[in-house]
This record gives structure tokens, C-alpha cells and sequence, in this order.
């Protein structure tokens, strides 16, 4: 099934770009999402009139995203945990959603889905810097510091 972008996708494409994906991933991810159109000739046609509008909407997108990646270097979070036994293990975990809580209670927009966590939730107690998913292109480091709860 051939598409048309409507926003830069990572090991995929740029906006305005032409590509053969598979059908389901066009009908279940792509379409749906706003990410792409079917390339008819009505939405090609529809694509080069408003093919600047798009270019602007994305640039809009990516310097938003490098402001919050400037404003997230700056800080570091707290999160307090219940801590049992000596080695510092937590009865419980912080998750993707518990620091995104804390980024936002701080002042910063931020969402659960831009939280990279790759080896799981954190379950130690310590220092962690959590990779910030802002933008394809940007991405920034959070320092995240685990703390005993009193």
C-alpha cells in the first residue's frame, strides 16, 4: 500500500515522502494516527497545496521540543519510595508514569509515552538518568534520584 507522510517517522520516512509500507500498518498505525494519507492522486493533489502548512506545523513541533528538552536538563527529580531491606531495594517500583507525574508537578508538559525506561521500572533505590523521548530528532536526559522514604 503506497502513502504519503504527513510527518517525519523514524527509519521510515520525511514528510511528503512516497512509501510502500504493509497494509496493516498503514490502516492500524499510519492512517489513523494523522501520520500519512493513501496516495490517491485527490490526496497527492491535496498534499502539494497544503504541503506548507505541514512544513510549519512540524517546525512548530520540533522547536516546542527542543525548548522542554532545554527546560528538562535543568532539573533533577525526586521520587521517595518505601525501601525494604538493606540493599536498598523498593517495595514497589517507579514506573514511566511516576516520573512523568513528577516532571509535570514540577511545571514541564510531559507524558508517560515520552519516558524511556529500557531495562523496566526502576526498583532501586539511587541515581538514574532516564532517557526523555521528545521529538524523532530530540531527545534529552533527566536525572532521576530514588530516595528511602521516611
Amino acid at each position: 500500500m503506497e502513502v504519503i507522510l504527513l510527518e517525519k517517522i523514524k527509519h521510515l520516512g520525511n514528510l511528503g515522502d512516497k512509501k510502500v509500507v504493509k497494509s496493516g500498518y498503514a490502516r492500524n498505525y499510519l492512517i489513523p494516527k494523522k501520520k500519512a494519507v493513501l496516495a490517491t492522486p485527490e490526496n497527492i493533489a491535496d498534499f502539494k497545496e497544503r504541503r506548507l502548512e505541514f512544513e510549519q506545523t512540524q517546525k512548530d513541533v520540533f522547536t516546542s521540543a527542543k525548548e522542554r528538552a532545554i527546560q528538562l536538563q535543568e532539573i533533577i527529580v525526586e521520587i521517595s519510595g518505601k525501601v525494604v531491606g538493606a540493599e536498598g531495594k523498593l517495595f514497589g517500583s517507579v514506573s514511566a508514569a511516576d516520573i512523568a507525574q513528577a516532571i509535570n508537578d514540577g511545571g514541564i508538559g510531559i507524558s508517560k509515552k515520552e519516558i524511556r525506561l529500557p531495562n523496566g521500572p526502576i526498583r532501586q533505590v539511587g541515581e538514574y538518568d532516564v532517557e526523555v523521548h521528545l521529538h524523532s530528532d530530540v531527545d534529552a536526559f533527566v536525572t532521576v534520584q530514588v530516595i528511602a522514604e521516611k
